[in-house]
């Protein structure tokens, strides 16, 4: 089993975005967003995408709880790109956590040495850094994996990873069209979001004066899309609840 991410430009829709920012944005974000694949009579299917997170020594994956009706969590497989190889969850203690009102869900891993394994692959993001920020950003950025983006070649999963700037609607709605314009210019069609499910939703704070430093803040976990209008996303305090009560006794 392989899997890999090619090399991707975002798109933008309303949200105007300085392609440099842009860029580094991308390249950060790209970093945190970790695929979650269906492991299928021995074929990997994109299912879904997570966030990691470091909380008090533990390790877990936040993602969509909605995920969990087509897959059980012990089918689940992720990539680890710098080992060149892909983790199983079958055997790596995961406890799921379910939020009893929210489309939320932490698979909290209990392998120590896969947790290691995950933080070394993946960058985590800690409690402290998915605080509920003060202000309100006017525009945001989705990173995920559309399982129309991937293809298989000789055994392998490539995939085109989506990184999305956008605007919010409401509180729980974000815009997403049909099309949207490339940080290069050009207009593209956009790819349905299955496989996205799960995704980290983050505000931007402008530095002052630079085209590049921007502060990013987790806001959100998109759950689902209605291409010709908006995503729909679960607040990151649904997140901050699940944390807290599934903390250890």
């Amino acid at each position: 089993m392989h899997w890999q991410a090619v090399e991707t430009t975002a798109i933008r829709i309303g949200a105007r975005v300085p392609p440099a920012r842009a860029d580094a944005i991308r390249d950060a974000l790209l970093k945190r967003a970790v695929p979650l694949s269906r492991l299928h009579h021995g074929r990997l299917e994109p299912l879904a995408t997570a966030g990691l997170v470091h909380e008090r020594g533990r390790v877990g994956l936040v993602t969509a709880a909605h995920i969990f009706e087509r897959a059980h969590w012990g089918d689940l497989a992720i990539p680890l790109p710098r080992d060149g190889r892909v983790a199983r969850l079958h055997s790596a203690r995961v406890r799921l956590v379910i939020h009893p009102e929210n489309d939320v869900a932490i698979l909290w891993i209990g392998h120590p040495s896969l947790a290691l394994r995950l933080c070394a692959n993946w960058e985590a993001s800690s409690m402290v850094g998915l605080m509920a920020a003060d202000t309100t950003p006017s525009t945001y950025v989705l990173v995920g994996y559309p399982a129309c983006n991937a293809i298989r070649v000789d055994g392998c999963v490539f995939i085109k990873p989506l990184v999305l700037f956008t605007e919010s609607i409401d509180a729980q709605r974000y815009v997403y069209a049909r099309t949207a314009e490339r940080t290069d210019g050009v207009m593209i069609w956009t790819p349905e979001m299955d496989g996205v499910s799960g995704a980290m939703l983050w505000g931007i704070s402008d530095e002052e004066d630079d085209d590049v430093a921007c502060m990013l803040r987790p806001a959100a976990i998109q759950v689902a899309f209605t291409h010709s209008a908006h995503l729909r996303t679960e607040s990151i305090t649904c997140v901050l609840e699940l944390l807290n009560s599934s903390r250890p006794q």
